[in-house]
């Protein structure tokens, strides 16, 4: 009995020794998809913060909005993750940062969807398990045990060993302000890349879902005390319905009277005007490619301008 003690006293010393060390590195990585990705973007001040999907980060160019708007915008988009990621995210941010003036939240019909596939990829950020209580409710919704696998201190950079190691003596592009811009077109180059998170048209009217709801509400609430225009904005797909994109839209839009201090920013009919027909300007089915991506940016640029005003302040 004895023994079976000690070994097990041993085995969880190691387990907690090796988390914190890996613990340590993990968050002194600024490169590479996931951990050190998220920890360059968390090292990044900025007047106005772009959140959202891929389509966020390849989708906004944010030179075009600094020399419109006359502020430091940083784009901190995620590849393959959406709503819950960028509150996870945002919420590590705020640690580190005071409130920025402005945050344009990306959204597609899914972002406020409940889906399990959004929840299951919320898996990279388990290495901010204990720093944030927002990250770990989240975590701990994957599935009923995993407040026992986050007993484990070396749990949450299970398969992320070797990727520290590589991202350690890599270094992040510090000119790019988040922005990833997609060279090419279907038409040069046939792509089979569909972001799994398209949805059909006919789901277009989907309920959103509370919980989600209730994470927009408390954004909103920060942003409103601390002065933050919080402004929602959609980006276009190819081939997509003008009249089911306006339906949804004045969903969103509905949000406004329901949540004080959310803001939708309608682009629908523009965009459609510019893009539709035009399948040079997109990388894939989910994409706009570096040259739809600036026109679009312009468009997004000369919108917010005229929202905003004269509150954002230039930058000293």
């Amino acid at each position: 009995m004895k023994r079976f003690l000690l070994i097990a006293i041993l085995l969880i010393g190691l387990d907690q020794a090796l988390g914190l060390l890996l613990s340590r590195l993990y968050l002194h990585t600024t490169s590479g998809k996931t951990g050190g990705n998220i920890n360059g973007i968390l090292q990044q001040k900025a007047d106005v913060l772009i959140l959202g999907s891929s389509r966020a980060r390849h989708h906004v160019v944010p030179a075009i909005l600094e020399d419109s708007l006359s502020v430091s915008v940083f784009n901190a988009g995620l590849d393959g993750h959406d709503f819950l990621c960028a509150v996870m995210l945002f919420d590590l941010w705020t640690r580190a940062h005071p409130p920025p003036k402005v945050i344009l939240l990306h959204v597609d019909p899914i972002s406020l969807l409940n889906y399990q596939r959004e929840l299951e990829r919320t898996i990279i950020f388990s290495g901010y398990f204990r720093e944030s209580d927002r990250v770990r409710s989240i975590l701990l919704m994957r599935g009923k045990y995993e407040w026992l696998k986050y007993l484990s201190s070396s749990y949450r950079f299970n398969g992320k060993v070797l990727p520290i190691i590589k991202n350690l003596i890599m270094s992040p592009d510090p000119t790019s302000h988040g922005y990833v811009g997609l060279k090419g077109s279907p038409q040069s180059v046939v792509r089979q890349v569909v972001d799994p998170t398209r949805i059909a048209t006919d789901e277009y009217d989907n309920p959103f879902w509370d919980l989600k709801l209730s994470y927009l509400a408390e954004l909103a609430r920060y942003c409103k005390a601390n002065g933050t225009r919080l402004i929602l904005f959609h980006s276009p797909y190819p081939q997509e319905d003008l009249s089911t994109v306006a339906d949804w839209s004045r969903r969103l839009a509905a949000l406004q009277s329901s949540y004080e201090g959310v803001e939708f920013l309608d682009l629908a009919a523009r965009a459609h005007e510019i893009f539709a027909g035009r399948p040079d300007l997109f990388w894939d089915k989910s994409h706009l490619n570096s040259n739809g991506a600036e026109i679009f940016s312009t468009l997004l640029a000369g919108e917010v301008g005229q929202r905003l005003g004269s509150i954002v302040a230039k930058r000293q």
